[in-house]
């Protein structure tokens, strides 16, 4: 069967009609989504239960390795897979139904007595953590191609707005009475993260319900070969082709690296003593405050102005984070009083409407019916920097954190500066449905 011909550099936005059903469906499956997430963030719990299984940073490093390369294999494979579904819901609903059901089974394994032997836990741990991932990869192509056919683009910013905004108070206070639980000794490392994980998994199921809500027009089926080889090929035909999604490439790798950073910042903090099982979860706290809050702002923002824009502001707080950990963990007097490197979550918050708003861009500027193949593409290419956090775990090793930190921050001013050459597609003053929210 012959390939739909590759998108020109500029695809203009196709037209997705707005209805308030599928909006409100989104902003709670948004809602739940990232209540549930805040309890196994990447940069605080789960970092400090690698840091607690195992304290080694090229450990640290091996953990964050298997997760990029099963979050960036499996949309090699999910593509093909998800063109093949008339209802992109489904699809999410089949490759979410996996991931939940890993992490629930690795919540479970902390709660037994099993999981005080790290020796023994180290090993679950990696296997569910790397499955988790091939999952979650697989679950982002479905929800990305979901979100381009049900919401209109000058929408879908607001949308992670509205999500954000409503799931930022509630996780704000229930981090909050995480902190008081733990603080009081009742739960003591694992089962302070077998308790935030139970919640965690409340939450991806409830994030699932809300999918039932969404009505889809049934989508052509794009009828493609399983080939690995054959789609990386078709993936480098998409990028030769669209100027600006080859820009986005290079973008999304470095910003893979920037991410694959997120443990080490508290492996710094951990290893600088000052850091405590409570001033963990304040450092959840902050990540979550400052993430919905710049979601709140940014989102309406890019819906206004556009996603370039805003993406090109938010690169440039990525690259200062790495610098951030190494000024306030390190140099006097802030190395010692451990409320100064809240700084750090709060940079890490605040850069963190970027992901959303590069997939958003992406559906702007691929047709439609490229959109599972282009949000493989740019997934599967930051299979590049899968050895980078086993590098920059022996960087720390053997020169110090700050040397990695420097590096990473480095490669987050490349990215900024190939974001530069992105061009804004969105048309000025993109309609806003009336009576949207």
């Amino acid at each position: 069967m012959s390939k739909p011909s590759a998108p020109p550099a500029s695809a203009p936005a196709e037209d997705v009609p707005y209805i308030p059903r599928n909006f409100w469906a989104w902003v709670f499956y948004s809602f739940f989504y990232r209540i549930g997430w805040q309890f196994k963030m990447e940069s605080t719990l789960m970092a400090g239960l690698i840091s607690y299984l195992a304290p080694d940073p090229r450990v640290m490093g091996l953990f964050t390795t298997l997760n990029t390369l099963g979050r960036n294999l499996a949309p090699l494979v999910a593509a093909p897979i998800v063109d093949r579904f008339r209802a992109k819901r489904a699809a999410l609903l089949q490759f979410w139904g996996l991931t939940v059901a890993v992490w629930a089974g690795l919540t479970v394994y902390l709660w037994t007595p099993g999981a005080s032997n790290r020796a023994v836990s180290v090993w679950v741990f990696g296997v569910c953590y790397t499955l988790f991932f091939i999952f979650l990869g697989a679950s982002s192509v479905a929800q990305g191609t979901l979100l381009g056919k049900v919401i209109p683009a000058g929408m879908r910013g607001r949308a992670m707005a509205v999500g954000m905004t409503f799931s930022g108070v509630i996780n704000v206070a229930a981090i909050l009475f995480i902190y008081r639980v733990v603080s009081g000794g009742g739960f003591a490392e694992p089962r302070n993260y077998a308790l935030a994980f139970s919640l965690t998994t409340t939450f991806f199921i409830l994030a699932a319900g809300a999918l039932l809500f969404i009505q889809e027009t049934p989508s052509e089926v794009e009828t493609r070969a399983f080939n690995p080889v054959a789609n990386l090929r078709y993936f480098a035909k998409l990028s030769r082709e669209n100027g600006n999604l080859a820009r986005l490439l290079a973008v999304n790798v470095a910003i893979g690296i920037g991410g694959s950073m997120l443990q080490f910042y508290t492996g710094y903090w951990r290893r600088s003593g000052t850091m405590t099982e409570s001033a963990l979860i304040m450092a959840t706290v902050f990540q979550v405050f400052w993430q919905c809050l710049s979601c709140s702002i940014f989102g309406r923002v890019a819906d206004r102005v556009g996603n370039r824009h805003v993406i090109c502001w938010l690169l440039w707080v990525e690259a200062a984070v790495p610098l951030s950990a190494i000024v306030l963990g390190g140099w006097a007097p802030f190395r010692d009083d451990w409320h100064w490197y809240l700084g750090v979550y709060t940079l890490v918050g605040f850069r963190f409407p970027m992901y959303q708003l590069l997939v958003n861009y992406l559906l702007e500027i691929v047709p439609q019916r490229d959109h599972a193949m282009a949000i493989g593409a740019t997934t599967t290419v930051q299979l590049v920097t899968a050895p980078a956090p086993l590098l920059l775990g022996i960087v720390v090793g053997a020169w110090g954190y700050a040397a990695a930190f420097v590096l990473a921050s480095l490669i987050g001013i490349c990215g900024a500066v190939a974001a530069l050459g992105m061009t804004e597609v969105r048309v000025s003053g993109l309609d806003i449905p009336a009576g949207a929210s």
